[in-house]
């Protein structure tokens, strides 16, 4: 055994280990405490039936008394828990109602405000209107006013004209008062307006014949430049066909010259295509059954006597050439 001096204690050395593991061996060792109490064996009584029931026994009462602590335990917080819910429910019921009440007081005040929101749009925009209404009004007063004051000037001023009008009715016998005056210049104003009417349409009857006149001479200033374009086209038409007339002349002149040629030699050979035959059928002894104008019998008829002078010369050649054969082989033979 080491002796350790007591002025020099061990150091106490921790085990390094992990901060949970520490925690969870924390933890299992406060749960020792709850764990059932197991006594050794020689503690124990010895295992007998009755032994053995009486402690079953005491375990159950101890349970029992337990089970009812429990029992009463979960009574009350059963009560307490029912007065909580039934508080809750009560909160519930209040907070939804205040929410109700909230929501319709909210609503009617958005509505409220929108009412007057909207009457207070309304009665600005009734107020411009009245307001514009009486600035027209107090320009009409002043138009209005303006036009008293010029009317009494003018009244001011055709007063003398009144009072020459009284004038002319003291001294005049055909006017008994102002009115026949009046009825007089009437007559003769409607007079000069009817006249002048009547000039006024005249002016204008005279004024679209005017325009009529030109539109029409317009018009047919036009049909004459269209004709005269037709007539110079025309004239150029005539004057191209006289050109290709001519040139049409020119052309039947020279073919007829042709026509003319090719009949003279289509009759030359006709006619040597008669002596031909002629002289054929003479030779041949037959005698001259072909009439002058059938040219195409004649054609056939020389043909015919052509083809047989062919196989002649052929069947003459053949012989003079077999007799110059046979008579190589008699010299060579009396040689």
């Amino acid at each position: 055994m080491k002796i350790v001096a007591m002025n020099n204690p061990p150091r106490i050395v921790f085990p390094k280990i992990k901060p949970e593991n520490a925690v969870l061996d924390l933890r299992k060792s406060k749960n020792i405490e709850k764990l059932d109490k197991v006594y050794p064996e020689f503690d124990v009584c010895q295992s007998d039936p009755k032994s053995h029931l009486a402690l079953l026994q005491i375990k159950l009462h101890k349970t029992e008394k337990l089970l009812r602590q429990k029992r009463r335990n979960l009574v009350e917080v059963r009560k307490s828990l029912d007065e909580q819910w039934k508080d809750l429910d009560k909160k519930e019921e209040s907070l939804r109602e205040n929410f109700c009440h909230f929501d319709t007081f909210v609503r009617e005040n958005a509505e409220k405000r929108e009412r007057a929101s909207k009457k207070i749009k309304e009665d600005k925009l009734l107020a411009m209107q009245r307001q514009e209404e009486i600035n027209d009004c107090q320009a009409k007063y002043i138009e209005i006013k303006q036009a008293k004051f010029e009317m009494d000037m003018k009244i001011k001023e055709y007063r003398i004209y009144d009072e020459f009008l009284d004038k002319v009715i003291e001294t005049s016998d055909e006017f008994t008062s102002n009115q026949d005056m009046i009825n007089r210049y009437l007559s003769l104003l409607n007079a000069k307006n009817y006249l002048a009417k009547l000039q006024e349409d005249n002016l204008r009857a005279l004024e679209t014949a005017r325009s009529d006149m030109m539109k029409l001479i317009e018009e047919k200033n036009f049909i004459i430049m269209g004709l005269n374009n037709q007539i110079a086209n025309l004239q150029s038409r005539y004057e191209n066909a006289n050109i290709k007339a001519l040139d049409c002349e020119q052309s039947v002149i020279h073919i007829k010259n042709h026509a003319v040629r090719l009949m003279f030699e289509i009759d030359e050979v006709k006619s040597s295509i008669w002596n031909v035959y002629v002289h054929m059928a003479h030779s041949k002894k037959h005698p001259v059954k072909i009439k002058k104008e059938n040219i195409e019998e004649q054609m056939m008829y020389i043909k015919r006597t052509l083809t047989e002078l062919s196989k002649v010369s052929q069947i003459l050649k053949k012989r003079s050439k077999m007799n110059t054969k046979s008579e190589k082989s008699k010299s060579k033979s009396a040689e």
